[in-house]
C-alpha cells in the first residue's frame, strides 16, 4: 500500500441534504413514547431539553452530544422507550454537536436529582471527572457510542467498530480488485471514525497496489460533496479514483451525489458504515457508487444501555459483572441482500419512509445472498 496524505480545502456547499443536516432535538416519533419537547437555554450555549410528559417512579437523564441522524435517534429513542415502559421518566439533553455544551449538560443532569444517567457520545478523558462526580452522588452511568470504557461508569455499549470497519474494508477492497487510489473520508478527532479509518488503513497495507488519500472533513455532507467534486475535477481520467471509504453513511452522502452528477457511479466504488435509511437509499440507486453499508443494530444499543442501567438500579445486576465494552451485532448489506437487510434494520415500513417501492427494488436488485449477522464473542 502506498499512502499519500492530501488535505483538501473544506468549502461550504449549497443546499444539498438540507433536511438531513438540520439538527433534531429528539426522535421525530417521540409522540409514540409520550414526550413533550421544550427548548431551553442552559448557560451560554444553545441546546434542547426533552422531558417525559408524565412523571415516573424514577428519573433517568440522557445526555446526547447530538441527535442529528438515524444513528443518534434510533439509540436515544430505544433507550427512552425502554425506560418509560419500565415506569420511569426521561430527561434528554441534546448539545447539538457542541462538545462544551455536552459536558455542561452532563453536569446539569448530575445535579438535577436524576437516579441514573445514559451518555450518548463524548470524549472519555473529558467525561471522566464528570463521571466521578456522578459516582460520588450514587448515580450509576452507562455510555453508548463512545467506543471505549469511561472511568467511573458501568461500561460502553456500541457497535464493534474494528469489526465493522473490517467488514467495510473487505467489501471495498474486493470491489476494486485490491488496487487503485482510495479516498478515506473521516472527521479528525472523532474517536469512532479515527478507529474505522485506522482499521481500513491497516488492512489496505497488505495490498501494495492500493494508494490511500486522506480527506479530512466536518460532519457536513454538503461540504464533503464540494471536497469530492474538487477531487473528481483534479482526477478526470477513468480509473484515477478507485474507491471511497466512508466512515459513516451520512457523511459520504454528498460524495455519492458528486460522483453521480459526474457520471462516474459505475467506475468508482464507495462503502459506508451504520445502515442509515439514507445509506439504503444510496444503495438502491442504480447510478450510485455506493455498493455496501455495514449495518449496526442501533436499536439494541439503546435497549442494552437502558437494560443494564435499570438492572443495576433495581439491584438485579451486579455492576462488577457488567462488561466494560458491550458490543452490538452488525451485518453487511449489499445489492445482493439489500431488501432483506433494510427490513431487518428498519422494518416493513422502511419502503414508505425511504420513498421507495419494494417491488421495484427487488426487480432491479434481486436477492442473491443471505444476510449474515456478525457478533464478536466475549469470554
Amino acid at each position: 500500500m502506498k499512502k499519500s496524505k492530501k488535505w483538501f480545502a473544506v468549502v461550504v456547499a449549497g443546499a444539498l441534504m438540507a433536511s438531513v443536516l438540520a439538527g433534531c432535538s429528539v426522535d421525530e416519533k417521540t409522540s409514540e413514547s409520550g414526550t413533550a419537547q421544550e427548548e431551553t437555554n442552559q448557560g451560554d450555549g444553545e441546546g434542547t431539553v426533552t422531558k417525559s410528559d408524565k412523571e415516573g417512579s424514577f428519573k433517568i437523564g440522557i445526555a446526547a452530544r447530538e441527535i442529528t441522524n438515524d444513528y443518534n435517534r434510533s439509540i436515544v429513542s430505544a433507550a427512552q422507550k425502554m425506560i418509560e415502559d419500565a415506569g420511569g421518566s426521561v430527561v434528554i439533553a441534546d448539545a447539538q454537536s457542541d462538545v462544551q455544551k455536552h459536558n455542561e449538560n452532563i453536569e446539569n443532569l448530575i445535579n438535577s436529582g436524576i437516579d441514573g444517567l445514559i451518555v450518548h457520545l463524548g470524549d472519555p478523558e473529558q467525561m471522566a471527572p464528570l463521571m466521578e462526580e456522578a459516582e460520588k452522588k450514587g448515580i450509576p452511568v452507562i455510555t453508548n457510542g463512545v467506543g471505549s470504557p469511561v472511568a467511573h461508569t458501568l461500561g460502553d455499549v456500541n457497535g464493534d467498530d474494528p469489526l465493522m470497519a473490517t467488514l467495510a474494508s473487505d467489501a471495498l477492497l474486493a470491489s476494486i480488485g485490491y488496487a487503485g487510489d482510495v479516498y478515506v473520508v473521516w472527521v479528525p478527532g472523532a474517536p469512532l471514525l479515527e478507529t474505522r479509518k485506522r482499521i481500513f488503513e491497516s488492512i489496505a497495507a497488505d495490498y501494495p497496489d492500493v494508494t490511500i488519500h486522506e480527506v479530512p472533513a466536518e460532519h457536513n455532507p454538503a461540504k464533503v460533496q464540494t471536497q469530492i467534486e474538487e477531487i473528481l475535477t483534479a482526477n478526470p481520467d477513468e480509473g484515477s479514483i478507485a474507491g471511497i471509504f466512508g466512515t459513516y453513511d451520512q457523511l459520504v452522502s454528498g460524495a455519492s451525489e458528486a460522483i453521480r452528477r459526474a457520471g462516474r457511479g459505475d467506475e468508482i466504488k464507495m462503502v459506508g458504515i451504520d445502515g442509515d435509511v439514507l445509506g439504503f437509499q444510496m444503495l438502491f440507486q442504480e447510478d450510485s457508487p455506493f455498493i455496501s453499508t455495514v449495518v449496526m443494530d442501533t436499536e439494541s444499543i439503546g435497549k442494552q444501555s437502558a437494560e443494564v442501567l435499570l438492572g443495576v438500579m433495581n439491584g438485579e445486576v451486579d455492576p462488577a459483572t457488567v462488561n466494560k465494552k458491550i458490543p452490538a451485532s452488525c451485518y453487511v448489506a449489499t445489492r445482493k441482500n439489500g431488501v432483506e437487510a433494510a427490513e431487518m434494520k428498519w422494518g416493513k415500513n422502511f419502503w414508505e419512509d425511504a420513498g421507495l417501492v419494494k417491488e421495484d427494488v427487488e426487480k432491479t436488485f434481486p436477492k442473491k445472498e443471505e444476510v449474515v449477522v456478525t457478533l464478536p464473542s466475549i469470554p
